[in-house]
């Protein structure tokens, strides 16, 4: 989707495509030294991050409750974002087998997702919170003090808030698609072979019940595996989407393009 006719002849030369990701501002975003968040933590440090989730449900108008996992999405109101999937899901994230979890949106677009999002927060006072329009601060405090982050966009050619998530510790379930499948490493419980593995959930179609089981298998390991749950932000937080990888990935590509001569003979230049 969104290849506006060009996907067959991508396909035709995916043989010498490549796709690298952007980079991040890890200055910029940096729980450790973060002016918009209410503390500062570290991955040998969670504490903080208790801290941001208080201040996060204190500012929003949501129950104070430090167990309540908060599932957040922050995006442009429209269907390629995925937010009319969220609609489709929040009366089951609200109710069946979720218990007291708790959701912020926060997001400017089209009007019908905006009264969604409005109608969503009056109808679940203190477990929904709708925020319409966008602050740069408030996107670092949703961040740092959400739990999970979802991204159900239906294509997206990178995608950052995905990485800003985990850096802060707060782990994405995203569609599978773009540079949200190359940037999340799907979660695999341990087993008498390995230990457990992944960042966070990826599923395959963009519908509300793929998103439920992302949804629903983040949120049982977050009530029931505490400590799996802990292992899994540090691996988060752990990786590195800094500009300075993506920028070996260009140097290299380039490097690669050099040794490889095109194979059609390009048109030659025309002077005047």
């Amino acid at each position: 989707q969104g290849g506006w006719g060009m996907h067959e002849d991508c396909r035709a030369r995916q043989d010498r495509l490549d796709g690298i990701l952007n980079g991040i501002d890890t200055v910029e975003w940096d729980p450790e030294t973060d002016p918009h968040i209410a503390a500062y933590f570290s991955p040998k440090n969670l504490t903080g991050k208790a801290v941001c989730k208080a201040a996060l449900q204190e500012a929003l108008g949501l129950n104070q409750d430090p167990n309540a996992p908060i599932v957040a999405f922050i995006g442009r109101l429209a269907p390629q974002k995925g937010i009319d999937v969220i609609e489709q899901s929040y009366h089951w994230l609200m109710g069946e087998g979720t218990g007291d979890t708790q959701l912020v949106m926060m997001g400017s677009g089209q009007a019908e997702y905006a009264d969604f999002m409005r109608n969503a927060e009056n109808q679940y006072k203190g477990r929904v919170c709708g925020y319409v329009g966008f602050s740069p601060e408030m996107e670092h405090a949703i961040i740092a003090g959400a739990d999970i982050l979802v991204m159900p966009s239906r294509y997206e050619p990178c995608g950052l808030p995905q990485m800003y998530a985990q850096r802060y510790g707060t782990i994405p379930i995203v569609h599978a698609t773009g540079g949200l499948q190359d940037s999340v490493d799907q979660f695999a419980e341990k087993s008498e072979e390995a230990p457990s593995s992944g960042t966070g959930w990826k599923f395959g179609s963009c519908d509300p019940q793929a998103l439920q089981w992302g949804l629903g298998s983040a949120i049982g390991v977050y009530k029931k595996e505490p400590e799996e749950w802990q292992d899994l932000l540090q691996r988060a937080m752990a990786k590195d989407f800094s500009w300075k990888g993506s920028a070996e990935k260009y140097v290299q590509l380039m490097e690669w393009a050099s040794l490889d001569p095109p194979r059609h003979r390009p048109w030659q230049f025309q002077h005047d």
